[in-house]
């Protein structure tokens, strides 16, 4: 656990961060989105936004709203957020990597913490913080801010990290598995956090407008999530064959999980 002071003031090398987002026929909230990013106190930043094939006017209200403040990718095929996220990494210019869904918003000050976090320990290769469903524009930040390693272990029950509150290094190594459409975040957080520490600070840096899993999203199919779930698993086995042993109580707490929560209607 490391305490990092929480100075405006302090001087830090500015590393860059590369924001990705997403974009699926998001165009009621794109734009609120987009605007919480360039509200930014740290200026070091490009934005990557991938429109996946929107079939509404999300792509025209980008463009016609923030023209050269982005850059745009557009896929012409609908693939999914592995293959969209992947598209806007492989371009990424940045140090690091900061994921943002086109529902959500960020607090004003989350770069710049970022920023000091990951200048005071260049060792991190993933960062991620606590969302809350509350407003944070106008959520003052603590003097002092604990930074903690989460152990691999305790990652393996469930997915805890929400990808908009995450940050990772630029490393071409870190990649969402394209044939996952569900979970494929938690499987990206389990191959990194098996060969790296994982960091985090309890401090709720990203606001969603929607409940995680909530009805409209693709979260929302739960039992295409569990299945996810299911299948990050058995891909742990090549990181390591000795994952075959737990594969069987990993999948039977996957399983009682999802009908716990069917039980519980």
């Amino acid at each position: 656990m490391n305490d990092i002071t929480h100075n405006e003031n302090m001087q830090h090398k500015e590393l860059k961060f590369s924001v990705v987002i997403p974009v699926y026929n998001n165009e009621q909230t794109i734009v609120r989105t987009i605007k919480s990013v360039l509200a930014q106190s740290y200026n070091n930043y490009e934005i990557i936004v991938i429109d996946d094939a929107s079939t509404d006017k999300s792509l025209e209200v980008i463009k016609n709203t923030f023209s050269d403040k982005v850059h745009i990718i557009e896929k012409v095929i609908n693939s999914g957020g592995s293959v969209a996220r992947n598209a806007g990494m492989d371009v990424a210019t940045g140090d690091y990597i900061a994921f943002l869904d086109a529902d959500d918003i960020w607090h004003k000050d989350k770069l710049m913490l970022a920023n000091q976090i990951l200048c005071a320990t260049p060792s991190i290769n993933l960062l991620y913080h606590p969302y809350t469903m509350e407003s944070i524009s106008n959520k003052s930040l603590p003097e002092s801010i604990q930074v903690f390693k989460l152990p691999f272990i305790k990652l393996l029950p469930a997915n805890i990290i929400a990808t908009p509150c995450t940050i990772i290094k630029n490393n071409p190594d870190f990649r969402f598995e394209p044939t996952m459409r569900y979970t494929e975040d938690y499987d990206l957080w389990l191959r990194i956090g098996y060969k790296h520490k994982l960091h985090f600070i309890n401090i709720p840096l990203t606001q969603l407008f929607r409940p995680i899993l909530s009805e409209g999203g693709v979260s929302a199919n739960k039992w295409a999530m569990r299945r996810g779930e299911m299948r990050a698993y058995r891909r742990l086995v090549k990181l390591n064959p000795i994952f075959l042993l737990l594969l069987p109580m990993l999948w039977i707490s996957s399983l009682g999980k999802h009908l716990g929560k069917k039980i519980m209607k």
